[in-house]
């Protein structure tokens, strides 16, 4: 029953559950009320009987004593009322009938005489009374009294309260009709609403609400939780279209950038996260020979020459660690067995959380650039070399004519008249100057030679050597030169000092009334520090911001300012050598600022030179 219960709409199982609650419990209380009826009236009957017994008993005596049996039959014959005594008989002591009362119809024996008082049998009570006379027992009373009243009240009381039962569980019927649809209609109206969002997946159904109760508050909810499906389902939907939008637009960048690549000269590659090659265009297959499948992933390095093999290998992985641009050079192998020199650049391209998604690149063939490099390279070591040997072999004769002119001067001043006198002044100035110039282009030619390993030098240590040798410079002029912390730089030591005491002479040379003050620091810009010498001096005029790093190049002729204008142009000279670049901002009369940058690694290893602007 319980199983066949689970499977009828919830409105019948409603009226069942109700109708059979009440009905059962009605059967209950008429159970309970029949039983007490039952037990009450038993006790009522024993008590009745026992008096009527007595009654009969004490009119009986005379009759006994007097062995009249007509007048003991009148008196038996009183019981006739009671439709259910079915016998009743007076006993002498012989146990010989006096006179015997039988309901009329039926023939029934004397009950046998017992003990004296009531007892119930299985259907009907035996009720022994003696006859007292004087105190003495002088005969019994029999009664035999049938229980077919107590049956009659039974079913009468029984068929009562089935009676009421049955109208009891109709009305509990018809009213738990009406009443189940407080609960049955909400809940089926729930039950439509989640069949229709079921079948159609439109979640913009909604049940109604028609109770403030459990199942109001459970309407609300459920429509609230549709609600936040069709609100999640419609960004769903729309991030599905977005996304599909986006790879869509993804693949016609992909598109455009195979068919620009395929369009370019240079040979172009792009690279997963960890480094191995998943494209190559066209150029790359035609000038190796080989297919992709041959040369993808790490592929490539059967084409690097074994002398760049290495340092190829150790530069890429560094910039595949710290996300840095890849720039090098090196040789590679033609299909035809030749090597030709290349500028290989990749460049990481980042997703929106500043992760690696890619790196895209290129190998640009400088073979041709290379070799006149070379021969260029040739051609300045051997104007060097003529202008160190020109300058060095000048150095004697200068020498001599200074010399004697100066002992010309001390031993023959007295000889010569005034033309003369000021004709050797002007043979003694020029020898001096021509051998400073002499000596300045000595140092010229030997700025750009990087002689031995280029190792880790902290500037800070260098600047505060260069401060020590200008040290009475910046007294006399009552300078002050302040500084930040600097970094550590892969350049020789001496050459750092070069520049430094370069541009610090500079500004201690070039100030207006007020004591300089210059300021120096450096920032770092990923691949190279930029170092900064600020200073309050008369400025520059930003027309001549290139001519001043030209050799013997000076803005001032005077007395003032002097000297040959070479330490700005050495300086320009060691700064290229490392791969950096040097540049002033200034304005006149508002001071000026040097800069320079120095890589962070050694400019003779084979990445591509830095290239760094004053932005």
């Amino acid at each position: 029953m319980m199983r066949s219960l689970r499977d009828i709409p919830i409105k019948e199982k409603l009226m069942v559950i109700i109708t059979l609650t009440a009905t059962a419990a009605l059967l209950l209380c008429g159970t309970g009320i029949v039983a007490f009826d039952l037990i009450l009236f038993r006790g009522y009957l024993e008590r009745d009987l026992n008096a009527l017994a007595g009654i009969i008993a004490d009119n009986s005596t005379a009759s006994l004593a007097f062995n009249d049996s007509k007048s003991a039959a009148e008196t038996l014959g009183a019981l006739r009322a009671r439709t259910h005594l079915v016998t009743a008989c007076i006993i002498r002591p012989d146990e010989t009938m006096l006179a015997q009362y039988t309901r009329k119809g039926e023939v029934a024996p004397c009950p046998s005489a017992g003990g004296d008082g009531l007892e119930f049998t299985r259907g009907d009570i035996r009720i022994s009374r003696p006859i007292m006379l004087n105190s003495q027992r002088i005969g019994t009373l029999l009664l035999l009294y049938d229980l077919d009243e107590i049956t009659e009240r039974v079913k009468l009381y029984g068929a009562t309260v089935i009676g009421f039962v049955i109208i009891a569980s109709l009305i509990a019927f018809l009213l738990s009709s009406r009443l189940s649809a407080l609960i049955a209609t909400p809940v089926s109206q729930l039950v439509h609403a989640t069949t229709a969002v079921s079948e159609t997946n439109d979640y913009s159904i909604r049940a109604k609400r028609l109770s403030g109760d459990e199942l109001g508050v459970l309407v609300d909810r459920f429509n609230e939780m549709l609600s936040n499906i069709q609100t999640r389902d419609k960004n769903l939907r729309k991030a599905l279209l977005d996304r599909e939008e986006a790879l869509r637009e993804a693949e016609r960048a992909r598109e455009r950038f195979r068919f620009m690549a395929e369009s370019m000269p240079q040979k172009v590659f792009t690279a997963k996260p960890n480094g191995d090659v998943d494209y190559y265009n066209r150029q790359w297959s035609e000038f190796t020979g080989l297919s992709f499948e041959e040369s993808k992933d790490w592929g490539w390095i059967r084409f690097i020459h074994p002398d760049d093999l290495d340092a190829n290998v150790k530069s890429w992985r560094n910039s595949i660690q710290s996300g840095q641009p890849f720039h090098f050079q090196h040789r590679l192998r033609r299909a035809d067995g030749a090597y030709r020199w290349h500028l290989s650049r990749a460049h990481a391209m980042r997703d929106s959380e500043g992760g690696i998604s890619m790196w895209i690149g290129s190998d640009t063939d400088i073979h041709e650039q290379k070799e006149k490099e070379e021969e260029l390279r040739r051609l300045n070591d051997d104007l060097q070399q003529f202008a160190y040997s020109a300058s060095h072999d000048l150095q004697e004769p200068i020498r001599n004519v200074a010399v004697y002119s100066e002992v010309v001067a001390t031993q023959y001043h007295d000889l010569l008249d005034a033309d003369g006198r000021q004709y050797l002044g002007f043979l003694v100035e020029g020898g001096r100057r021509l051998a400073v110039l002499i000596s300045d282009l000595l140092a010229y030619t030997r700025a750009g030679v990087i002689e031995g390993e280029v190792t880790s030098v902290d500037s800070t240590v260098v600047l505060k050597h260069t401060l020590a040798s200008l040290s009475e410079a910046i007294r006399e002029a009552e300078g002050v030169v302040t500084y930040d912390p600097l970094p550590e730089v892969y350049m020789g030591e001496a050459h750092l000092q070069q520049v430094l005491q370069n541009l610090l002479s500079n500004a201690l040379k070039y100030r207006n009334e007020d004591p300089p003050r210059i300021h120096l620091s450096a920032v770092n810009l990923g691949a190279a520090w930029r170092f900064s010498v600020r200073d309050n001096g008369i400025g520059i005029d930003p027309q001549y911001k290139e001519k001043i790093f030209g050799v013997f190049k000076r803005l001032h002729r005077d007395q003032k300012y002097p000297g040959t204008g070479i330490g700005l142009a050495i300086s320009h000279r060691v700064v290229e050598r490392y791969g950096g670049r040097i540049w002033v901002e200034s304005e006149p009369g508002k001071g000026a600022t040097f800069y320079f940058t120095i890589p962070q690694t050694d400019a003779r290893s084979g990445a591509a030179p830095l290239e760094s602007s004053s932005g």
